[in-house]
């Protein structure tokens, strides 16, 4: 080639050996994918299927107490496991005490306790099984696909406590059962984030809430409010935006006594400091370009209505639905304080309405004997409540102290739960059913939204 006369060692012979040569690792790899992947069962854990009592295997979520993670660390990797399960043919349950297992006493879950499946299987689900469990991670997920990682016992735990929902798109077999099992494209991972959570999240709330814990989530009608209460996730109306506030605090992460004087001084300093002052401006911005979007849409169904009974000869008032927003945030005191000054501006009057929960005080997860004892067991609600309303919002703008990109595991996985199996385009929002924005700050200093981080490296993959 004409290339080589411009190098003094290039030939014709070492170029072609070149290609050889990699034209056989090439070969290399596909034989390595055909023959020493494991084979999967791909089965689907929310799907029965014909595994005889003495094969069962078994998936377990979350450890007693909280293993020092919060709900959204052990939220955001559910996913990993549940098609950890599905390629091995392993039912998922959820371990009871633990900050899953507290959640699904409030919220109907699609999978079973430790304690109830142990009744049907006392010989496989034996407390030696369960003292001894085996923790497994995506590593060992991807390992055991492989062929160099051994996970022989029938009682595992999920370990995992960030994103690492891809784990499975690097190998076909995996990929095909995916699509098999979702009915999403090949390899959308988001697409299938959603399947997995939406066959943990069932909803609705189980029966037993009193009046006056409902009386604590406020600021909406009580038809809307107990619509989201006692309808299965799916039918529960929607929200149209929500706002998440992480301020992280150090009382928080610390879960001191929110009557300490330094948390006092800790969070009056953050509310009459500079930081919260542009950062309300900037979210209070980007609400009322989505309220004014919203109540246009709402205004002109309105009108379509009233156009339909004058046609039928009978006098009706236009009745505009006001636009429904869910604030939460890490904090009580940042909570009311942003709340107000939204319901205080002139551009929202008459248009928006906030729902919120109130508290006696936000208190981490990651210690749940804690989280019970300050807030008299009141908190647990309030944070299922909190995770189980950003599910359901069409937007979520979303704060984290210093205006970092990384986004708080708690709305993120909240923000992965609604949607179709549509090929998933971060960008336009096709497929999703919550449109997550992080508000960060730039390198200049300044303010902007940025899309939540997505899997977008695989919304062009082709076979």
């Amino acid at each position: 080639p004409k290339e080589c006369k411009l190098f003094p060692y290039c030939s014709d012979e070492s170029i072609t050996m070149k290609v050889i040569k990699v034209l056989l690792s090439l070969l290399a790899v596909q034989l390595y994918s055909c023959l020493a992947l494991v084979p999967i069962q791909c089965k689907d854990p929310d799907v029965g299927g014909t595994t005889q009592n003495r094969d069962r295997k078994f998936m377990v979520l979350g450890s007693e107490g909280a293993g020092g993670a919060g709900l959204g660390n052990i939220l955001i990797f559910y996913p990993a496991a549940f098609y950890f399960a599905a390629f091995t043919g392993r039912d998922i349950i959820i371990m009871d005490n633990s900050i899953i297992g507290e959640m699904c006493q409030i919220v109907n879950c699609g999978f079973p306790f430790v304690s109830q499946v142990k009744l049907a299987f006392p010989n496989i689900i034996t407390d030696e099984a369960l003292r001894s469990i085996e923790d497994v991670k995506a590593g060992d997920f991807q390992g055991y696909i492989e062929g160099n990682r051994q996970i022989t016992s029938p009682v595992v735990r999920s370990a995992g406590y960030i994103s690492k929902s891809d784990w499975w798109v690097y190998f076909n077999t995996t990929v095909h059962c995916v699509k098999r099992i979702t009915g999403c494209d090949l390899a959308d991972v988001m697409c299938a984030e959603r399947h997995a959570y939406q066959r943990l999240i069932r909803g609705p709330f189980k029966s037993g809430l009193t009046a006056s814990e409902e009386q604590r989530i406020h600021g909406v009608p009580d038809n809307l409010k107990h619509a989201i209460l006692t309808l299965p996730h799916a039918y529960a109306p929607r929200l149209d935006a929500a706002v998440h506030l992480r301020a992280q605090f150090n009382h928080f992460e610390q879960q001191a006594s929110i009557d300490d004087p330094n948390y006092k001084q800790e969070v009056w300093d953050f509310l009459n400091g500079t930081e919260s002052k542009s950062v309300f401006a900037v979210l209070e911005d980007r609400i009322i370009d989505l309220v004014n979007a919203a109540y246009e849409a709402k205004t002109a169904d309105a009108k379509k209505v009233v156009k339909n009974i004058a046609a039928a000869k009978a006098d009706q008032p236009l009745v505009v639905e006001p636009v429904y927003i869910f604030v939460a945030a890490d904090n009580e005191d940042v909570k009311t304080h942003f709340c107000n000054k939204l319901l205080a501006n002139p551009a929202l009057k008459d248009k928006l309405k906030i729902m919120k929960v109130e508290t006696k005080g936000v208190f981490h997860a990651k210690n749940m004997a804690r989280l019970k004892d300050a807030t008299q067991n009141d908190g647990l609600l309030d944070l299922v409540f909190d995770w189980y309303a950003l599910s359901l919002a069409n937007n979520v703008l979303a704060w984290r102290k210093g205006g970092t990109s990384m986004v708080s595991t708690f709305v993120h996985s909240a923000q992965k739960v609604s949607g179709t199996i549509d090929r998933t385009n971060n960008h336009d929002g096709k497929g999703i059913g919550t449109r997550g924005y992080q508000l960060i700050r730039t390198k200049n200093g300044g303010l902007r939204f940025d899309f939540f981080w997505a899997y977008d490296f695989l919304e062009d993959y082709k076979i």
